[in-house]
């Protein structure tokens, strides 16, 4: 028998809060019949406790599979398994949750896959091109400048305007899947401000949620979802819409000329 302590690995000083905290209420009592005759006092349903608790930990976590990775073939994470699936349908566990939900997006890394990465690097490197072309003068020089910067500018700003939507539309689709305690955003572009790199284990519910935000997100450069015509990726829409990078800032900069 492996007499292995079960908090092998584990923090001992929050162990030991967790046994205290789960002794305190197994102490509690609960009043049966308040104000009857039949008014009787007894302890508390522990093991209803003791699911919703562990039930709870695994919604944190994103999933009961995510909360056993440690030994998910052993006999107690069986039982524990078997214990939150009881309490819990798979796909309402989102509403057990008391913790936000963390929601990561890679920007760049889905506008990659949609080609707009590359139909942004090719209007940005056409403009740097045209900035450092021979014998401009200095009013030429400054105005192609003036436009490679109007073209990283509207790049960074799709990017950001992407995440809002993305995001809403993750909120959306969690509250109807039972979330209560609300998401956030959490960008992991790399290059972005708020990056996080202590993410925790993808699980298949941010593969749910990830496969439907990307899909129906609306991109910034045409107001509608990506669209793939004939297995075109989205860029191929953006550019028959005139709407790349270069469209657009010289569109911009039209409407600003004859205002």
């Amino acid at each position: 028998m492996d007499h292995t302590h079960p908090a092998a690995g584990a923090d001992d000083t929050l162990v030991g809060q967790a046994i205290e905290a789960l002794t305190s209420l197994a102490r509690q009592t609960r009043v049966r019949g308040a104000g009857t005759p039949a008014e009787t006092t007894e302890p508390v349903d522990f093991a209803e406790i003791a699911a919703h608790v562990l039930t709870s930990v695994a919604a944190n976590l994103g999933s009961v599979e995510t909360l056993l990775a440690g030994r998910p073939g052993s006999w107690e994470a069986d039982l524990v398994r078997q214990l939150i699936n009881g309490t819990a349908e798979e796909d309402r566990l989102l509403a057990w949750r008391t913790e936000p939900y963390q929601v990561r997006l890679d920007v760049d890394g889905l506008f990659d896959d949609f080609g707009i990465g590359a139909l942004h690097e090719a209007d940005l490197d056409a403009a740097i091109a045209a900035a450092n072309a021979d014998n401009l003068t200095d009013e030429q020089y400054e105005a192609a400048a003036a436009r490679e910067t109007a073209i990283e500018d509207l790049y960074q700003q799709d990017r950001d305007a992407y995440a809002a939507a993305y995001l809403d539309i993750a909120r959306s689709w969690l509250t109807r899947h039972g979330l209560t305690t609300g998401a956030e955003l959490v960008r992991t572009d790399y290059d972005h401000p708020g990056h996080r790199t202590d993410q925790p284990q993808w699980n298949a519910l941010d593969d749910a949620l990830d496969e439907y935000a990307r899909v129906h997100t609306p991109l910034p450069q045409t107001g509608t979802p990506p669209q793939w015509t004939a297995g075109a990726e989205p860029a191929a829409a953006i550019r028959a819409a005139g709407r790349t990078y270069a469209e657009r800032v010289d569109q911009a900069a039209a409407g600003q000329t004859s205002a």
